[in-house]
């Protein structure tokens, strides 16, 4: 339902802006309205590769449920709304609909393609938005508010239409509008939080558990509301059965500080559940301190092998302090077979990052490089 388009979840992340709008062929041809040009390629017939892949990979997609359009119908809408674009004219949304035999949601399915293959192609994707969204498709209609909210890769930005848009579908219960909407509200409406409360609960309830983590978060820190621990691990709670992994890794974070916790006391075991429950989902956060638990021994029996395991999940995922300590690991042959090779590029990685743990680990790759037995390099854990 959300197509390419996610909510706005991170409140303190700046979206990148372009500095002015580009008109849409503007854009295609490469240059800005001021007349400057940007780093695009010029594009000369309607079929370039730039816009859609090969044949075989749209093929792939057609397998692979993407879309039900043929190729041809997916280089011919492209072909025609290129083209209307380039020569200034108005793109016809029956005739959208007529190269797509009628398929109203295939218009956005054939957007979320070319803005996938594309660096180019987000006038292209507007245009199909736009098409799906006048003959009726809520799908259509949330990425095109989304575009044109956000002045999406360079498409005019009409923030205005954009929070339109996304209130009325907000309002015929639309899922990833209401996190959106919500989203938009804490930013930049300090007078609408409870409206922003209600499209969050909404959402969660509608199957975006990442509603219950936003709303959780808030009551964490105190963000637009008053401060309430309580609130928070009541909505954390109420991700985590729906098993959403921040919700989990944050119940791992209240039960070993015992913060908010109806004992007030750690519970290193109860944390040691939750951490494992986001590791098992893939989060790297809790990879680590699921392995940091098994290092140590807070919350279940010590056992280095799986403290390994753990660590290299989180380090395939470029989680630094991970990384540093499976180095760390290798080098001791703690939980694995001794290998300086190994820990010599795990700390190479872990020292890439930068950063405090990334200044460490240079040193401690400079004393295996000195010492190949390793004796003056330590498992550190952090």
């Amino acid at each position: 339902m959300g197509g390419i388009f996610e909510p706005f979840l991170d409140h303190h992340a700046k979206e990148s802006q372009p500095p002015s709008v580009v008109l849409p062929s503007e854009f295609l041809a490469g240059r800005t309205e001021q007349g400057t040009r940007i780093n695009l390629p010029l594009i000369v017939e309607p079929t370039m590769p730039e816009l859609l892949p090969s044949d075989e990979q749209l093929q792939m997609m057609i397998d692979h449920k993407q879309t039900t359009l043929t190729v041809k119908q997916q280089r011919s809408l492209t072909s025609y709304v290129l083209e209307q674009i380039q020569q200034n004219k108005t793109v016809d949304g029956q005739e959208l609909l007529r190269l797509a035999d009628q398929k109203t949601a295939e218009l956005a399915a054939l957007a979320n393609i070319i803005l996938r293959s594309s660096k180019i192609g987000a006038p292209i994707a507007l245009e199909l938005y736009r098409g799906a969204m006048d003959a009726g498709d809520d799908r259509g209609a949330f990425s095109y508010a989304n575009m044109i909210y956000r002045g999406y890769r360079g498409t005019p930005k009409n923030e205005e239409l954009g929070i339109k848009l996304m209130s009325q579908l907000a309002q015929k219960g639309h899922p990833y509008a209401q996190m959106n909407l919500a989203a938009i509200l804490m930013r930049t409406r300090s007078d609408q939080v409870e409206a922003a409360l209600k499209l969050y609960q909404l959402a969660a309830k509608a199957g975006l558990h990442n509603a219950y983590a936003e709303l959780g978060r808030m009551y964490r820190l105190g963000y637009g509301v008053h401060q309430d621990h309580a609130k928070a691990i009541h909505y954390f709670e109420q991700g985590s059965r729906a098993g959403n992994a921040q919700c989990n890794f944050m119940l791992g974070v209240y039960y070993s500080s015992g913060l908010g916790t109806q004992e007030k006391e750690p519970d290193q075991t109860k944390a040691f559940k939750y951490f494992q429950k986001a590791a098992m989902k893939g989060m790297p956060e809790a990879q680590y301190n699921v392995g940091l638990r098994f290092l140590k021994g807070h919350g279940v029996e010590p056992n280095s092998f799986n403290a390994a395991e753990f660590f290299r999940m989180a380090a395939l995922q470029g989680f630094q302090l991970a990384q540093a300590n499976l180095a760390g690991m290798y080098a001791e042959g703690r939980g694995v077979k001794k290998d300086l090779d190994e820990a010599r590029q795990w700390l190479s990685k872990a020292a890439a990052s930068g950063g405090a743990i990334g200044k460490d680990a240079e040193k401690r790759l400079a004393e295996l490089n000195k010492d190949n037995s390793a004796s003056k390099s330590p498992c550190v854990i952090m």
